[in-house]
């Protein structure tokens, strides 16, 4: 078992290794394309804080009109007397 382990332990460190020496460039040469991912990244985050800005309103207006309907509930309850 533990020669089993080192065998397989060996395979995947060796095989990692060359691997590992690559350069892997994680954006585009050009000025220009990668401005167009910046641009998009800034789009998408000004989306996403603009949604949740939004969701944020929604909530309290549904707050809002059910705090309205449960104060005419009691407004207009038949009183027992």
């Amino acid at each position: 078992m533990k020669r089993l382990l080192s065998q397989m332990a060996t395979f995947l460190f060796t095989a990692a290794g060359p691997a590992a020496a690559e350069e892997i460039s994680l954006l585009p040469a050009s000025a220009y394309d990668r401005s167009a991912i910046y641009i998009d990244l800034a789009l998408f985050w000004i989306a996403t804080i603009v949604l949740i800005v939004l969701i944020r309103l929604k909530l309290r207006e549904i707050e809002r009109v059910q705090s309205m309907e449960r104060k005419e509930d009691g407004e207009t309850a038949p009183l027992l007397d």
